[in-house]
């Protein structure tokens, strides 16, 4: 069993600090690539999704009606509905499931992708209750904040997108090896508010493994649905 811990939504204060174990049988010594100052692109990984997209259409997939929602999943991917929270998303297939993982009273759900003891790719999404009126800009603007004043790392805004209907403000950072994996890692974060929680949606992988699954996450995001439970 693998025993690194998930990391926390950047400077472990974006959502508070959810420490998610990533556990497998997977012991493979690939080594994780190098980190460069370049952080990873959304926009150019929706891109190369749309790629995807395409060729989705063209057979013709059907709509999958399910919990209230709708949602076409694209040619080897699968529905995936939250117990943990109220969404649904389109999966890539293949992807592990670690659902309703939790760090004190902060829940999360976690998907895995070619795990190994030295590199990965990874999503988290976890939630908090709003307990006033936030839009999405405030949320992200308070929780930008506070990872602003204890964080060393470097954080880079991109423009916002929307998922679930909802705009989401993005940010991209790189975090050294040692941190929160014993090896480096890119990420993408997303914040925005939707059925009265403020959302965190993150992609984190070994440099190795980001430019593969990247746009395999922001065809994650693109189906990313409210299921209004």
């Amino acid at each position: 069993m693998t025993g690194k811990k998930w990391p926390t939504l950047a400077a472990l204060t974006l959502l508070m600090a959810l420490l998610l174990t990533a556990c497998g049988t997977d012991t493979s010594e690939e080594p994780p690539g190098n980190l460069t100052d370049a952080k990873l692109n959304l926009a150019d990984c929706s891109k190369a999704a749309a790629t995807f997209t395409t060729a989705a259409n063209a057979t013709g997939a059907a709509a999958v009606a399910t919990a209230g929602v709708k949602i076409e999943p694209p040619p080897g991917t699968h529905i995936y509905i939250s117990n943990t929270f109220p969404y649904a998303l389109a999966l890539p297939d293949g992807w592990e499931v670690k659902e309703g993982q939790s760090q004190g009273n902060i829940k999360g759900d976690l998907f895995i992708v070619k795990k190994g003891s030295t590199s990965g790719a990874y999503v988290t999404i976890i939630a908090e209750d709003q307990t006033s009126q936030e839009t999405s800009q405030a949320f992200f603007d308070r929780k930008y904040k506070e990872a602003m004043a204890v964080s060393k790392l470097d954080f880079e805004k991109q423009p916002e997108r929307t998922v679930g209907g909802s705009t989401a403000y993005v940010l991209a950072f790189n975090t050294p090896a040692g941190q929160n994996f014993s090896y480096p890692v890119q990420s993408i974060q997303l914040l925005f508010v939707g059925q009265g929680k403020g959302w965190g949606v993150t992609f984190t992988a070994s440099p190795n493994q980001a430019v593969q699954y990247c746009p395999l996450f922001a065809r994650m995001l693109d189906s990313f649905t409210f299921t209004g439970k």
